[in-house]
């Protein structure tokens, strides 16, 4: 029961983590763009990047670029229209693009992408009620007809509406009150084939002044709060797979103190060191691997019961691998039993406390 805890402490926590990670990643992580342009005085910032209108074309008159999109990013307040809910207006990351180009996710879990004004696509972050295809969502006086869905391409927690650039503009503005200029925030790069998008980040980097181009996975990597959730929660994983190893090695040498008078009968009758070794390392992967099962299955249990609160469900590569480890672990803290067994002198089955019988 102590490994199941422990089991269920790190499945809870890494499930939490992915969502909040997914939440934060998934905008960049899964799009249709291999690299992304940034006002280099943005460090990096999707949220603070403002690129000039002109440099769209000088970006896509660089060499092994295939296609560019510019992308807006802005946080509106929006009403999904025909909804019941108490909760109806929510707030909403508004991304602006060329359904066509770079600027979407890669991969449609239902629907499809826009093809027209006023229509979108949502992804969810996980820890909101979805907008189902075929409902409205309004934004600054803009409706928008969501015609498709995809999974884990949020922006910034939040729920997120890909649209045309145009709509973006038009929302944008109505917020301003005024026609104003709207400028992107990035500009995505699908990059020729067989070119390495790292190389056209680092050629476009050095050839345009004003911008920094980084491609996904840095991007991804650069994003602010990234880098220090997910140390945090590594150590976090880590202590407590210091605390399994401690628990089940304490546990299994203990117990091989307490049956340390069976192990030397049975030393003593002509049972190998092999067969008590056997004995004691098949006990370590079926209190383990059971305590490792029950655990996996109660935080299924309550990461379904709590996805309203959390956002979160468990991957089964995620317990798999989690699993995998606590066995691992196990057998290797099981090493001072072991020795333990390995040091019991059959000679002293025929003595009580030194004295010979």
């Amino acid at each position: 029961m102590a490994v199941a805890l422990l089991v269920l402490l790190l499945l809870f926590f890494q499930a939490v983590a992915g969502t909040l990670t997914s939440g934060l990643t998934g905008g960049l992580e899964s799009s249709s763009a291999d690299v992304f342009v940034y006002d280099v005085q943005a460090r990096s910032n999707p949220a603070t990047s403002i690129l000039s209108p002109k440099v769209e074309a000088e970006v896509a008159a660089a060499p092994d670029v295939a296609a560019t999109s510019p992308i807006g990013l802005s946080v509106f307040t929006g009403t999904v229209e025909g909804s019941s809910s108490a909760d109806a207006e929510i707030d909403v990351q508004l991304v602006g693009g060329d359904p066509s180009g770079p600027s979407v996710p890669a991969n449609i879990a239902d629907g499809r992408l826009p093809s027209a004004q006023g229509e979108a696509l949502f992804s969810g972050s996980s820890f909101d009620s979805p907008v189902e295809i075929d409902q409205r969502v309004k934004v600054e006086g803009v409706s928008f007809k969501v015609v498709g869905t995809a999974d884990d391409a949020a922006f910034n927690v939040l729920p997120t509406l890909y649209v045309p650039y145009e709509d973006y503009v038009a929302a944008s503005q109505a917020r301003a009150s005024r026609p104003v200029d709207v400028a992107p925030s990035l500009i995505g790069v699908k990059v020729a084939k067989g070119a390495d998008p790292a190389k056209v980040a680092r050629s476009l980097t050095k050839s345009i002044d004003g911008i920094e181009a980084l491609d996904r996975s840095e991007a991804v990597a650069a994003l602010p709060g990234v880098g220090q959730i997910t140390q945090s929660f590594s150590i976090l994983y880590l202590l407590l797979y210091i605390v399994v190893a401690l628990v089940t090695g304490v546990f299994f040498l203990i117990l091989t103190v307490q049956k340390e008078d069976a192990l030397v009968l049975l030393r003593a009758v002509g049972a190998s060191s092999r067969d008590v070794i056997a004995s004691v390392l098949i006990q370590v992967l079926v209190v383990v691997g059971l305590g490792a099962l029950i655990g996996s299955a109660v935080t299924a249990g309550l990461l379904a019961l709590t996805r309203d609160v959390f956002g979160a469900g468990l991957q089964l590569s995620t317990a798999a691998l989690t699993v995998g480890v606590i066995l691992v672990l196990g057998l290797v803290a099981s090493v001072g039993a072991v020795r333990r067994v390995l040091a019991i002198d059959p000679i002293n089955a025929t003595t009580n406390r030194g004295i010979r019988t």
